[in-house]
């Protein structure tokens, strides 16, 4: 009984000791807990001030504009128009990846679409196949989202800034449905709550029994009115916008995309990858894959918008150069690269790219004899 008594006083002292210990555990954890729930709250306030946003915003001025990545469709043979791909993607400091284009008489029989019709040119059937791979190549990543562009493009030299400042309009949607995530919030420049995002589209206009959902801006870089081509009836959706003669050709506008036409250049989300895949593969194809995807948005099966004027712009050179369609000619007469023209963009990222090489070496060499040239001379660089 002598050692059981003994143990009794030693065992109360380990039991207080081991309460003390449990407390002062607890009393760290609640105040670890305090310190986490308090780091949370102020992190996500500061994902809703002006400063945030704006580092958001700057991520338009990455190698892929605040996408994902940046891909571009050609068909394996138009290496000159890669060519042009490649000297504008490194003149703007732009990582572009190429996604190979599709010769429509190549894909069997059995990897057509259901309810195809038997008379769909082969040129229309490859061009559906290949933005479908640029679908998957998005779902095969682990990227939110994909910024398309076709290879007879061209863009407002300060097309950074834009998306800049559409990111900041985006950030500050007054059309979005539903309220931003704190995940987009933190990482993506445009939100998520879109499938398609058309930066480059020559067809415009919005859903006529809902003009009010529209946001509205000013932007230097919009082109003149007397700029804009009517025949994209462009200028008549500015009007329908609500845009007054004063305000077309200082604003630009943002609206649920309604009424596209073209594939020129457009981002997707993960969710509109696989909207584009499902209704456009898996159910089944009608027509031409840009067509198809206005019926959709008109269908309001897919969600999207539309900036009007736009960020990017085919280039169109003359002749049969503007098409990979055999049918259309072997005439190769045109204007040439350096002649060509863009429509509804202010400048052209070509002609700034054309400018920025032009040198005159021996010219140089007289100025440094002359003694006109010193070490800040930009035109050396």
């Amino acid at each position: 009984m002598g050692p059981m008594r003994a143990a009794v006083p030693v065992l109360a002292v380990i039991g207080i000791i081991v309460i003390a210990i449990s407390y002062h555990s607890s009393s760290i954890s609640d105040s670890r807990s305090s310190v986490t729930s308090s780091a949370a709250t102020n992190n996500s306030a500061d994902l809703f001030s002006a400063t945030h946003q704006a580092a958001l915003a700057k991520h338009a001025h990455n190698a892929s504009l605040g996408f994902g990545e940046i891909v571009y469709i050609s068909m394996p043979e138009r290496t000159d128009r890669q060519d042009a791909m490649n000297l504008l993607g490194s003149a703007f400091d732009l990582k572009l990846k190429l996604v190979p284009g599709v010769r429509g008489s190549e894909i069997p029989p059995k990897a057509v679409p259901d309810g195809a019709p038997s008379d769909l040119r082969a040129s229309v059937l490859g061009c559906w196949r290949a933005h479908a791979n640029a679908w998957r190549y998005l779902l095969e990543s682990d990227m939110d989202t994909l910024l398309i562009f076709e290879d007879d493009l061209d863009w407002n030299p300060n097309v950074k800034k834009t998306l800049e400042t559409l990111s900041l309009q985006m950030q500050n949607s007054k059309i979005r449905l539903t309220e931003p995530s704190n995940y987009e919030r933190q990482h993506a420049p445009y939100g998520l709550d879109w499938d398609i995002l058309y930066v480059g589209t020559w067809r415009h206009g919005g859903n006529p029994e809902l003009k009010e959902f529209v946001q509205v801006w000013d932007d230097p870089d919009v082109p003149e009115k007397e700029e804009l081509v009517k025949a994209t009836k462009l200028l008549d959706a500015l009007y329908e916008f609500g845009l007054t003669d004063d305000e077309i050709g200082k604003k630009r506008v943002l609206s649920p995309a309604y009424l596209t036409m073209s594939t020129t250049a457009y981002a997707i989300t993960r969710k509109g990858a696989q909207r584009l895949l499902y209704t456009l593969s898996y159910v089944g194809l009608r027509g031409d894959v840009d067509q198809e995807i206005t019926r959709l948005f008109k269908e309001g099966q897919l969600r999207g918008y539309t900036l009007s004027p736009p960020a990017f712009s085919q280039f169109k050179v003359g002749g049969s150069k503007d098409s990979d369609n055999e049918e259309r000619g072997k005439s190769l007469d045109g204007h040439g690269n350096v002649n060509g023209q863009n429509i509804n963009i202010k400048g052209s990222a070509r002609a700034w790219m054309v400018n920025s090489l032009k040198m005159d070496n021996w010219a140089d060499y007289r100025r440094l004899r002359e003694g006109k040239i010193n070490d800040r001379d930009e035109s050396m660089s």
